[in-house]
């Protein structure tokens, strides 16, 4: 079974998939807590994506979840060896306008995996471009 075949069954038997940061994030926020060099982050689930929509535990994404009809396209950004997925959503406030929004990174999922399966789940679910 693939991981996003995996994904897909988490998400039909309960509604809902929450990733959380890997070891190697795990490793270097408890380093830096230990030197004191940076607060301890939520050891919470950092992508919550569920059958209503996609939400994640950055400062700039909304409080709620942002429901797949309001979710456009999605970017996957490659920098050296660290990969990015932007999300570019509507605007709840005006139509018109979108935003540009980024998932965090170091997650228990491939990012490039996480970029399809969100694209793969929009199509099905939401009002892609």
């Amino acid at each position: 079974m693939t991981t996003i075949e995996t994904l897909q069954n988490e998400l039909a038997q309960h509604g809902r998939v929450e990733i959380r940061f890997g070891r190697t994030k795990q490793f270097l926020r408890s380093a830096g807590t230990a030197l004191r060099l940076r607060r301890s982050e939520s050891a919470g689930p950092q992508v919550i994506i569920s059958d209503h929509g996609l939400w994640a535990d950055t400062h700039d994404f909304p409080d709620v979840v942002v429901p797949w009809a309001r979710i456009l396209e999605v970017h996957l950004t490659k920098v050296n060896v660290s990969s990015h997925i932007d999300v570019s959503i509507r605007s709840a406030d005006s139509p018109g306008r979108r935003r540009t929004l980024r998932l965090p990174h170091m997650l228990t999922v491939d990012p490039e995996v996480l970029a399809k399966w969100i694209v793969m789940e929009s199509m099905v679910r939401g009002d892609p471009i």
